[in-house]
């Protein structure tokens, strides 16, 4: 049936008005006979007929209600408020947040408040937020992902509850009502709000999904004022029927405001809307429409507004058609008031727009552009580049490692080899073979960076060693192979997290001087690859992630002494000097609802001196415990970066630390095996701990 929204005369009015009473009074009292309803549920399950669901939460009482058929009509408190009903699967004749209970009098004026009804899937014949007889309906939700409505053509002015309102009061006002819509179905109409016998104020229908294949309406007040009602528009290529702002069936439509915010966007009408505003998405491009109107379009009491949303990148003089279409009237235009749109991670522009008007156009000229760099995100961005503090920790603890547990175990190897070869009647081993090796090790380390990056990791090290004897003592040398790495977390101070993963690969040399009196020296050249990501949320751009991946290149140098203090005791003090450098690396960056941009990471170089000492007590020819302190200098570490040409804060692990370790050596058994377990803490720029395991073999 077609829909007729006809002013009556104050006779024709009265006797409409008691029979719309008697027919809404039919309405509700059918309603309440409903198999599915519920008064007052916490929260109830039920099932129809087909096995779909129903969860219906309210704010207090006892439940009462059947399995739901097909014909039912379900709703929530029929007296309280705020009242929760979801459809999951179910098939029945409509939904309705809550409805007064119209045969006792005291509840005819009851309203319906604070409502929500959630569509999931399923099908029905209509859906409200909430339902009123007489008094009003306001602060109702409607939210709908799925499913099917399947819209009735009976005249909804009548009051019948078809289609889908975000609150409907038969004979009061409709007032702050909210429909959103992200997918589905509709069939039928869409009302924000449906005063049928008062004004429809405040009401939104938000639209970013879903098809719907009837009328939309902000509010409709039938025969009263429709006034700062909101339909939003959020989806590129929506299709629609005829669209109001706030219709107001011959009385006052005012303030009533229709946003697009894509491109694409077709409809047949766009009446009863005072404020036209059109928000440019990210998607826009020079030459786009946003809004194509079919039928002729009379904007002589529209204001027609533009501005851009984050992430619209367009050049002085780039042109878009706001609405295509026949055009009548002259529109009042308007250069919207909106923040500068982030169009960089660093990076926000605002753009000015001139609206020009023809016979079959309204289109925005972009006539300003302005770039400036924002100070906040500028500071987030230094989240970025603390990935590379975490790189220099990983590459600089298989350094470490070598350092320690990689030289005591080639020394271990060889001397185990010796031994071997001893017991066997052999002697010295050949020189000219090598003895296998191995160092695990795994950390949970802290690096002050001016914020911080924890990093959770591990390292190996897999070596043949060789000793050859000299005039002066035994050269200790040999092949290695490592890899490690693991997860890290940075921190900023303002609350911003990255996350993300780093490995490294890299093969090496070391080498050992041991002179006969104590005295030793010692070096090793590493090198290889490390891989590395980044994911995390900066305020204003939302999701950011990169992967990167660069060479690296290390080297150490060590001397020290070693002396018998007696009882088995062996005091060893010693300097260290370590080197790492990272090569630079360039990044692709991808931002949320952004252009990729380009990350430009400097090299990275680590210079740190340690200076400590170790004490070994050999408990038996077995056993041997050891511990040591150690003091510690980062030099540098400095991380910096360019992102599209602009530079952030670097983080840097300049600073002091100290060292505690504590192990233990142990040959197991007669075999072959000698393992070495130490623990290692360390307090000041660097914090955390490690646990390292050795081993050596012989065959």
């Amino acid at each position: 049936m077609k829909k007729t929204h006809n002013v009556q005369g104050n006779g024709t009015r009265k006797g409409a008005f008691r029979r719309k009473k008697e027919l809404a009074l039919a309405l509700c009292v059918s309603l309440w006979m409903a198999g599915g309803s519920v008064a007052g549920a916490t929260e109830v399950t039920f099932q129809d007929w087909s096995g779909g669901e129903f969860i219906i939460r309210a704010n207090q009482g006892d439940t009462e209600g059947n399995q739901i058929n097909a014909n039912d009509f379900v709703f929530g408190n029929i007296v309280g408020n705020d009242n929760h009903v979801i459809n999951k699967s179910s098939t029945v004749s409509g939904v309705i947040g809550a409805t007064p209970i119209p045969y006792l009098e005291f509840y005819w004026d009851n309203p319906a408040l604070g409502q929500a009804v959630t569509m999931e899937g399923g099908e029905l014949g209509s859906l409200a937020g909430g339902f009123s007889c007489s008094a009003d309906a306001a602060e109702n939700i409607v939210t709908i992902s799925g499913g099917t409505i399947h819209g009735l053509t009976d005249d909804h002015a009548m009051g019948s509850p078809y289609h889908v309102y975000g609150g409907y009061s038969f004979d009061g006002a409709a007032t702050s009502n909210t429909v959103t819509i992200s997918g589905g179905t509709i069939q039928g109409d869409v009302y924000g709000g449906y005063g049928g016998g008062a004004t429809a104020t405040n009401n939104t229908v938000n639209i970013s999904g879903g098809t719907i294949q009837g009328d939309v309406y902000g509010g409709y007040a039938n025969g009263f004022n429709a006034e700062n009602n909101v339909v939003n528009i959020l989806k590129d290529n929506m299709a629609l029927q005829n669209v109001y702002g706030g219709h107001g069936n011959g009385a006052s439509s005012s303030g009533n405001t229709v946003n697009i915010a894509a491109k694409g966007v077709t409809m047949q009408s766009i009446r009863y809307v005072q404020n036209l505003n059109f928000y440019l998405p990210s998607t826009i491009a020079a030459g786009d429409t946003m809004l194509t109107v079919t039928n002729a379009t009379d904007v002589s009491r529209m204001t027609i507004g533009a501005a851009a949303q984050q992430g619209v990148n367009l050049s002085k003089g780039d042109s878009v058609t706001l609405l295509s279409g026949t055009v009548n009237g002259t529109a009042a235009t308007t250069t919207l008031t909106t923040d500068k749109t982030a169009t960089g991670l660093t990076v926000d522009t605002s753009y000015k727009f001139t609206i020009t008007q023809n016979a079959n156009t309204i289109t925005a000229t972009v006539s300003d552009v302005q770039e400036e760099q924002n100070e906040e995100r500028t500071e987030q961005a230094k989240s970025l580049v603390e990935t590379k503090a975490a790189t220099t920790t990983f590459v600089n603890a298989g350094a470490d490692m070598l350092a320690s547990q990689g030289f005591q175990q080639a020394a271990n190897a060889v001397a185990l080899e010796a031994a071997e070869g001893a017991k066997t009647g052999a002697g010295v081993p050949n020189v000219g073979s090598f003895t296998p090796f191995a160092a695990f090790g795994g950390s949970g380390m802290r690096a002050e960076s001016g914020s911080y990056v924890d990093t959770r990791g591990y390292g190996l090290n897999i070596g043949f060693a060789r000793e050859l004897p000299n005039s002066r003592g035994k050269l200790l040398f040999g092949p290695v192979v490592e890899y490690g790495g693991g997860s890290y977390t940075s921190h900023l101070d303002d609350g911003t997290r990255g996350d993300g993963k780093a490995h490294y690969f890299g093969v090496g040399f070391m080498a050992r001087q041991v002179n006969h009196d104590g005295f030793y020296y010692e070096g090793s050249l590493r090198g290889g690859r490390v891989t590395s990501d980044y994911d995390g949320n900066l305020e204003g751009v939302g999701k950011v992630d990169y992967d990167s991946a660069s060479n690296y290149f290390a080297a150490h140098l060590g001397a020290g002494k070693a002396f018998d203090i007696g009882s088995g005791n062996t005091l060893d003090g010693y300097f260290k000097y370590f080197y790492s450098h990272q090569v630079g690396d360039t990044a692709t960056i991808h931002i949320a609802g952004l252009n990729d941009e380009t990350g430009e990471f400097d090299a990275v170089d680590s210079h740190r001196i340690r200076l400590g000492a170790r004490l070994t007590h050999t408990v038996n020819e077995k056993n041997k415990l050891y511990g040591g302190l150690a003091w510690q200098y980062e030099f540098g570490g400095e991380a910096r970066a360019h992102f599209n040409g602009n530079g952030v804060p670097s983080p840097s692990v300049k600073g002091n630390s100290g060292m505690l370790e504590l192990g233990w050596q142990v040959k197991p058994g007669d075999g072959p095996l000698t393992l070495d377990l130490g623990v290692t803490g360390w307090a000041g720029k660097q914090r955390g701990g490690s646990v390292q395991l050795g081993a050596t073999w012989s065959f």
